[in-house]
């Protein structure tokens, strides 16, 4: 896995933010917040987006942040993997240029790719003119070109699929990508989503939505699961994983993280932005079935839970369905206090999380939760860390339009 978030550029700096307890959420830096309600953001420290020479070397610096976020935990997670060797610095140029081997394909989940690219392409045209814009203006903010940027850096020759799921796309592309190894059309696969989403129309739009956060110290926000949980703060990230076919993972001696056993997504909210819980039940039901379990196999939930009033309790309504005829609670957690709302990155962190967890046999705390809404008592919501017999997580990312998507993964 490779993993670049507010907390780090490594799963084991994700890991230790966690279970620290520290916010990786700030005043907003890249423009003046001033005239929005909400005045922080969970961003990337961006001093440690570095690559090494090679392909597209030139081109890179000039795409848009989701773009350079997913190319860097890309070739993070390939290092990881040790299906091609090091880049740069700890194996020389010459391996940054040789293709990774046969048989693979890139998917990537992006929800609103460049946005920030198309307004200042914007701005700047009305401004100095057309003769200023950018001749990568384009190319900058497609949303494939997160995944055509690895596949052609990388020399992967197989199918590159860019999946749009609003805030659902990194877990529904890997979902695909779990599909389409299954099916035996890949034997491997590069895997994950990448959001990059902190400019000024991303507040105007969710400020005119009512959906922001509106607190003002980054101790305190967002809240997820908590009483006075008053919205989400935006945050950036990009996760991305080597997903493999076992057996070949295992005839090359690869170091293995977890095995994704079950994904489902389907169709179905109350609204054009809200959250079902009848449907989130579906979803998850979906997943655990297709891992071949029963809901009381599952032993903790990374969920969705974003600090939004009305879709936390639906995800928490929804888990209840779940489990209602078992007895049983799996142990609940929450990333999104430690960094922010990630859009299509979020699924994808919270499995980079799951598979800490199943490493570790511990569940990290959901930050900020000092007083739990009172009809959420029947839920067991880590607020501290928790060692306790980790087999098999359930990871849940939902998206505007009534997507949902859920994956279980399972200890190997």
């Amino acid at each position: 896995m490779g993993v670049v978030c507010p907390l780090g550029a490594t799963a084991d700096e994700l890991w230790q933010g966690l279970t620290t307890g520290r916010s990786g959420i700030a005043p907003v830096t890249r423009f003046d917040p001033g005239r929005f309600h909400s005045r922080l953001a969970g961003e990337i420290d961006d001093s440690v987006i570095t690559f090494a020479p090679g392909p597209l070397q030139f081109e890179t610096p000039r795409m848009s942040a989701f773009v350079r976020y997913a190319l860097f935990a890309a070739e993070r997670a390939l290092e990881d993997s040790g299906l091609k060797p090091a880049a740069g610095r700890q194996a020389g140029a010459e391996a940054a240029n040789r293709p990774c081997p046969p048989g693979g394909g890139v998917y990537l989940g992006v929800s609103m790719g460049g946005l920030p690219s198309i307004e200042a392409g914007v701005l700047r045209q009305e401004q100095q003119g057309v003769r200023r814009t950018s001749p990568f203006l384009i190319p900058s903010l497609i949303p494939n070109m997160a995944a055509s940027v690895i596949a052609l850096r990388q020399g992967i020759e197989g199918e590159q699929v860019t999946v749009a799921g609003a805030c659902a796309s990194g877990v529904q592309a890997m979902g695909q990508a779990v599909r389409a190894i299954r099916s035996g059309a890949r034997t491997w696969a590069i895997a994950g989503g990448s959001e990059a989403v902190i400019t000024p129309i991303t507040y105007s739009g969710f400020q005119a939505m009512r959906v922001l956060s509106r607190h003002q110290d980054p101790e305190t926000t967002p809240r997820p699961f908590d009483r006075s949980r008053d919205g989400i703060v935006v945050g950036e990230g990009a996760a991305v994983f080597v997903l493999e076919e076992r057996a070949h993972a295992e005839a090359r001696g690869a170091v293995i993280h977890g095995e994704l056993t079950g994904f489902d997504a389907n169709s179905g909210g109350d609204n054009l932005t809200g959250l079902s819980a009848r449907h989130v039940t579906r979803c998850m039901a979906g997943a655990v079935a297709d891992a071949g379990l029963v809901p009381d196999a599952v032993d903790c939930v990374f969920a969705q839970a974003s600090g939004m009033v009305h879709g936390d309790a639906a995800e928490l309504e929804a888990l209840r369905a779940l489990t209602a005829d078992t007895g049983h609670r799996p142990v609940v957690t929450s990333v999104k206090g430690h960094m922010g709302y990630s859009f299509a990155a979020n699924g994808p962190l919270n499995l980079a999380g799951a598979l800490m967890s199943l490493r570790h046999q511990a569940v990290p705390p959901t930050l900020h939760l000092d007083e739990t809404d009172p009809e959420f008592d029947k839920a067991d919501i880590a607020r501290e860390v928790r060692g306790t017999t980790l087999r098999h997580c359930l990871i849940n990312a939902f998206g505007f339009g009534g997507i949902n998507a859920s994956l279980v993964v399972s200890l190997v």
